[in-house]
Order: C-alpha cells, then structure tokens, then sequence
C-alpha cells in the first residue's frame, strides 16, 4: 500500500474512531475518557486519532521501512507526528489562553488541564508506534551469540 492511500484511510479511520470515541464519552460525562475527548475537541482529537492510526499502521508496514525508495528519506519520522500535534496543540492552548483572567487561583487548573491532554494522547500514539517499530527490528536482528 502506497503511504499517500495510506494516509488517506488513516484520516477516515481518526475521524471514526474519533466520532466513536466522543459518543460512548457523552454516555459517560464525569470520566475520563469523557474529560479527555472533551479537553482534546474536534480538531486536535481529529488529527491526534488520524496521525495516531497513521503512524501505528506504517510502522506495521514491512516495505515502508524497506523499499529502495525511501534510502534518502526514510520515513521513520512518521511515529514522532502524534506527539507534534500534541505539542502544538499545548501552543495553542496556551497562546489561546493568555488573555484568560482568574480572579481565583483554582480557576487556573482547569485550563492547564486542557491544554495538556493533547500532548498526553499524544505522546501515547507515539509510543505505541516507537515499541511496534522498536519490536519488528528486534525481531528481523540475527540473535547473537550471546543470547543462545
């Protein structure tokens, strides 16, 4: 498979699981997982679930990492896009709360609280993909003689 269709199939398949994900959350309003999609949004729950399900397909793909293709850029940056997003997500949120006002300091918590759940989900995507990848180079290594 091709990483442009690749790509393509990862956005529909965020979008669902997304979707999903924010109708069983609205069964259960005071969880976590119901605080969590409702701190991440449309937007950054949209593209965390799509990258993340990008990044966790590609680096179940063999010839991805082994094509001739791809010896200039190896496309092994594709794992690290979740926790980008994520990152730029805790941006946003914090320039987009800089003209935020609290006459009361626990009013600041929930903000914060906020802006970081796009880089916690995100940073879970990236993981998730970083061991399945971490995981097929171990297991394509010859075992040392050490290890027998």
């Amino acid at each position: 498979m091709r990483l442009s269709r690749l790509l393509i199939l990862s956005a529909f398949g965020g979008f669902a699981s997304f979707l999903l994900l924010q109708m069983l959350a609205s069964r259960l309003p005071s969880s976590f997982i119901g605080d969590t999609v409702d701190s991440l949004g449309m937007l950054y729950g949209t593209m965390l679930f799509g990258t993340g399900l990008f990044a966790i397909v590609s680096a179940f793909m063999k010839d991805l990492w082994n094509s001739p293709d791809t010896r200039i850029l190896r496309p092994r940056w594709i794992v690290f896009l979740p926790a980008l997003i994520g990152a730029i997500g805790v941006l946003h949120g914090y320039l987009s709360m800089a003209s935020y006002y609290s006459t009361l300091p626990e009013d600041i918590a929930v903000p914060h609280n906020t802006v970081w759940a796009t880089v916690t989900v995100g940073a879970l995507f990236t993981i998730a993909a970083t061991a399945i990848v971490f995981a097929r180079q171990r297991a394509n290594q010859d075992p040392s003689p050490l290890a027998r």
